[in-house]
């Protein structure tokens, strides 16, 4: 598996989700001492409260069990740590750390 490892901000972070992640790819989360692996289901960019948003439907993955989580990234972006994405049918692997985010 080709592994890319790279350093962001959030608000990088949140545009590379944004035009990179595609509906069935995997997705693992880390942010806020929270750690949210799964399939993608949905990604929403509407506009809330006037505000570009980013909310991420996820299938998580754990043997002990399943469930669906909607994750608004917008919200809890200043609190992300790291991000990893497999694209589905690629032998491929992205890394992102999550550097400080300028507010």
């Amino acid at each position: 598996m080709n592994i890319k490892e790279l350093e962001m901000d959030c608000d990088e972070a949140i545009n590379y989700i944004k035009n990179e992640v595609k509906l069935y790819d995997i997705l693992e989360l880390s942010y806020n001492r929270v750690f949210t692996p799964g399939e993608v289901l949905n990604i929403d960019t509407s506009e809330y409260h006037g505000k570009e948003g980013l909310k991420v439907l996820i299938h998580v993955a754990e043997e002990s069990f399943t469930s669906t989580v909607e994750v608004d990234l917008e919200e809890i972006k200043e609190e992300l740590v790291e991000v990893t994405h497999i694209p589905k049918n690629k032998d491929e692997k992205t890394i992102i750390l999550i550097d400080t985010c300028d507010i």
